[in-house]
């Protein structure tokens, strides 16, 4: 989903004024601060609407075919507006560029500059370019990582209480539906020493309080580096930052969920006992096809183990439905799969046919209408489970993370469990005698559910935290 973003203004009023668009996941999101953040700190002035200012960015999603439609509209929204005299300039970042290159310069001659994903250090030099008539393109065959050490400026498009930080970029996995890596490469991790450091500033300069590691792979993260995973030492460092009171890991493989990983989430307090851990699928012969590395008994073997270790685990999962070949017995199969490990948050896409992956050409395309009518019934399916998974909490007391005030009941305030990440997991509407401040962390009871989210009031004496996370016993 994309949104206008804008960060603090710099500058005096004869400043060049820049807006910018994010589009798609937190990693995108964080690509934004810091396009924003060298913006700001070369001398623009970051507002908020795209009407008016003088460039335009357009920081771009192309994973799937619905993200690359969105995309392109946005840019010929902006486009549109250039036309009409009420934007100097256009210029399109991120991904969408990095995979269309050439060809997306030549259908698309009105906007000014291209920018592939690693051109945060050189941002300001393609803005001054389009706004001096040039049409400038900074677009690398193989993406290089930015920012490996030192200070990093970036602007916050997050509340203040909470941020990503991106460990990597790329992924080694290969899986047949993914066109991740020819995207981004492959994978190229950021020195712990220099994470570390970044999230110290975040603390410091922002206040954040939760921090969200992502990567395309996190738990392959450090392998190029070190030779081997280290996603555990990095969260054991991380842990050690005063300030921070939860940390919380997406964007996991399941081969790579290791014992190593498994103590470290268990034993360090301020790691949320959450984890998102995408399987995909879970029939064996769809398994295999999407070259997933792994089968439905192993698993479930990892599902069964970070339970049995983590006490209430909260597991978010994500899957993948119409996958070319995938009969009514593998998709029953994956059905039955969700049925038994009964994931406390899910998410679930449509196969999308994408040019470029290993799985673009195979037969056995599954027809649009079947695999619409697949997805409403696992939806169907994950909203019974979560409806049943929320009522365990009635009565309980859980810690609650505040984000803001409910904007249309004054005496109610928008929370998250440590089981849910900002954005894609479920709310708790905490009703609250006395306001509530974002980023505060309250108390609070359970008083009633919905499908996904929480209802709860406030608790005024401290009393022992029940819940938060996981299947209630």
């Amino acid at each position: 989903m994309g949104r206008p973003l804008a960060g603090q203004a710099g500058g005096g009023t004869v400043a060049p004024t820049v807006s910018l668009i994010s589009l798609g996941c937190p990693r995108t999101l964080v690509d934004s601060e810091l396009y924003l953040g060298r913006l700001t700190q070369r001398g623009f002035r970051a507002v908020e609407s795209v009407e008016g200012s003088d460039v335009a960015i357009i920081n771009t999603c192309s994973f799937v075919e619905d993200a690359v439609k969105e995309s392109i509209d946005t840019v010929l929204k902006a486009v549109a507006l250039k036309r009409q005299g009420k934007l100097k300039a256009v210029i399109v970042a991120g991904c969408l560029v990095q995979r269309f290159k050439q060809d997306l310069m030549k259908e698309l001659p009105e906007v000014d500059g291209f920018v592939g994903v690693d051109g945060f250090g050189e941002i300001d030099a393609v803005a001054r370019q389009v706004l001096q008539g040039e049409r400038p393109q900074r677009v690398r065959w193989r993406p290089q990582l930015p920012h490996r050490g030192g200070r990093v400026a970036r602007t916050a498009l997050t509340p203040s209480h909470y941020a990503y930080l991106k460990v990597s970029e790329g992924c080694l996995k290969g899986c047949s539906f993914c066109i991740i890596p020819k995207i981004k490469g492959p994978l190229s991790s950021r020195p712990i020493e220099a994470l570390v450091e970044e999230a110290t500033q975040l603390v410091e300069e922002r206040g954040v309080t939760e921090l969200i590691v992502v990567g395309q792979d996190t738990s392959d993260y450090g392998v190029d580096l070190y030779g081997r995973p280290r996603i555990a030492e990095l969260l054991r460092a991380l842990a050690k930052i005063p300030g921070l009171r939860w940390i919380r890991l997406l964007y996991c493989h399941p081969r790579g969920v290791s014992a190593e990983l498994i103590q470290t989430i268990r034993d360090e307090p301020v790691i949320c006992h959450y984890l998102d851990m995408a399987i995909e699928h879970a029939d064996d012969g769809v398994l295999a096809r999407m070259n997933r590395g792994l089968t439905r008994s192993r698993l479930l073997e990892t599902i069964q183990t970070l339970r049995a270790e983590i006490p209430g685990m909260a597991l978010r999962t994500s899957v993948i439905v119409g996958f070319p070949g995938e009969t009514d017995g593998e998709f029953d199969t994956l059905l039955r799969f969700l049925e038994e490990v009964k994931f406390e948050r899910l998410g679930a896409f449509r196969y999308s046919n994408e040019e470029g992956s290993a799985a673009f050409r195979r037969p056995h395309q599954v027809p649009e209408a079947i695999t619409r009518e697949r997805f409403d019934r696992l939806m169907q399916l994950q909203q019974r489970l979560a409806t049943g998974l929320n009522q365990q909490w009635l009565g309980r007391t859980c810690e609650v993370l505040i984000d803001e005030p409910d904007p249309s009941d004054p005496g109610v305030f928008l929370g998250r469990t440590a089981a849910d990440c900002p954005e894609v997991d479920g709310l708790v509407y905490v009703k609250s005698p006395r306001p509530l401040s974002p980023g505060e962390y309250v108390t609070a009871r359970i008083i009633d559910t919905y499908e996904y989210d929480l209802v709860a009031e406030l608790v005024r004496s401290a009393e022992n935290v029940e819940c938060g996370m996981g299947n209630a016993d």
